[in-house]
């Protein structure tokens, strides 16, 4: 009964510091984007999805190393269900989140062929070195891309305008602020997310739950509350790019950089039910999102709330 409190209490502690580091990363990254010129969806696609997706490319590569394959791709699959079903939804809930265009138009479709290929790769039961190397150098054309993308002015002059008006009561901090705010934003996620997501296995160690069921569930979740605290602030801010731009640039970092790395560290091998209980589901949840966004681009609260029923039915059906 002490092992269970005392876990008990790391998961909320993590959960306590997850969340001021979201808030001290968004703050700090959108600033700096509109000081810069630079869209906030851009800064949501890159700066503020990798920092919240550092935590699922630590468990999976861990889980990986450790020959442990279902606990690397529940965790990536589940997050990835977990990000628009759990994360979009209580976001959408709590506050509808508006997008732009661009974002549903670029952003998403390419989300649907990174998942619709994984899905084909996963369909021998094995996803192998080679496999990962494909991912991997994938997700690095996308880094070009979306490069390519801010230099072409496809992120343009009003979406800077609307950055700046949303960041004018912080116009006159000095610029070293904003960074500290980002480095010790993602200090403090990297290190709120190790607490859960140990606090999170050792209490499923203890109901001995399976380990995919552990990797999509408990450490998903776990791994996705960084994407959950950051996304609900951006929300709340009315920073809709971020929210959006942080949930979609993370689940293409994911399926490309996370679970490629895992895969070229060690082979990994899936059982049917992986494929069929995680892998499906992630496409199934992404596809769901681009009507959803496409209603007037935005996902409003009763969207949001069907998002979490089928969230909920997904776990119901893991479990």
């Amino acid at each position: 009964m002490r092992g269970v409190t005392l876990h008990f209490l790391l998961f909320v502690v993590g959960l306590v510091t997850l969340s001021l580091g979201a808030d001290w990363l968004v703050t700090g990254a959108s600033r700096i984007a509109a000081a810069r010129g630079v869209s906030p969806l851009m800064v949501g696609l890159t700066i503020v999805a990798f920092g919240t997706s550092a935590p699922e490319l630590m468990v999976s590569t861990a889980a990986a190393l450790q020959g442990r394959a279902g606990l690397a791709v529940g965790n990536v699959m589940g997050s990835t269900v977990a990000n628009v079903g759990l994360i979009v939804g209580l976001g959408a809930l709590i506050s509808p989140i508006y997008v732009h265009e661009r974002l549903l138009q670029r952003e998403t479709p390419l989300l649907v062929l990174v998942l619709f290929i994984v899905m084909a790769l996963s369909f021998n039961g094995k996803i192998g070195r080679f496999d990962g190397l494909l991912l991997v150098g994938g997700f690095v054309v996308y880094l070009v891309y979306l490069h390519r993308w801010g230099k072409r002015g496809v992120l343009t002059n009003s979406l800077i305008e609307e950055a700046k008006e949303k960041v004018a009561s912080g116009s006159s901090e000095r610029q070293y602020v904003n960074w500290i705010r980002v480095v010790l934003g993602l200090a403090l996620l990297l290190i709120g997310a190790r607490w859960l997501v140990e606090a999170a296995v050792a209490l499923a160690r203890m109901l001995d739950v399976p380990e995919e069921v552990i990797g999509a569930t408990l450490v998903a979740v776990g791994t996705s509350v960084p994407e959950l605290a950051t996304t609900i602030s951006a929300a709340v801010r009315g920073m809709g790019d971020i929210a959006m731009g942080n949930i979609i640039g993370s689940n293409i970092f994911n399926l490309g950089l996370v679970l490629g790395t895992a895969a070229i560290v060690s082979p990994l091998h899936l059982a049917p039910f992986t494929v069929v209980a995680e892998v499906v589901p992630a496409l199934v949840f992404c596809l769901a999102l681009v009507p959803l966004a496409m209603s007037g681009a935005r996902v409003s609260r009763w969207e949001g709330a069907l998002l979490l029923v089928g969230y909920a039915a997904f776990i119901y059906i893991i479990l």
